[in-house]
């Protein structure tokens, strides 16, 4: 009558944004992604007047997820900040890849499984993200 138990959670985890399994996983990434989209506004920001107006702030802001490409977005692709950033992203790459691959192993485990899986993944994301400022240490100089 109405399904198994099992049936009704796992429909019940499915309605809405903020819950469920992979709610975790998009807060986690929506979470680092604001944070790190304001402190690059931030880097963007400072500076003298001149240094300021060159810049694509709003631009290099909305790209942040680029990670350590958003150096050489503030410069505009200048071929020093993109060489920069191309080596930066060679030891940076891993990241990310570590926390799709969490994501995809460990998808609908629970337990110690699944925290790890949300640790893995919010690893891997913050230090793709905070590559981008990493990478300010060259273009913003």
């Amino acid at each position: 009558m109405g399904g198994s138990t099992l049936e009704r959670d796992r429909k019940r985890e499915r309605r809405g944004w903020f819950r469920g399994e992979a709610a975790a996983y998009r807060l986690s990434f929506l979470g680092l992604l604001l944070v790190f989209s304001a402190l690059t506004f931030a880097a963007t920001s400072s500076g003298s007047a001149s240094d300021v107006a060159r810049r694509p702030r709003l631009l290099t802001t909305l790209l942040t997820a680029t990670g350590p490409f958003t150096g050489a977005v503030a410069r505009r692709g200048q071929s020093c900040c993109l060489a920069s950033s191309t080596r930066l992203a060679t030891w940076l790459a891993p990241a990310p890849a570590v926390a799709l691959l969490a994501r995809w192993l460990l998808k609908g485990r629970r337990g110690v499984a699944g925290t790890a899986g949300v640790v893995l993944w919010t690893l891997g994301w913050f230090v793709w993200l905070a590559g981008g400022i990493v990478s300010f240490g060259h273009a913003l100089n």
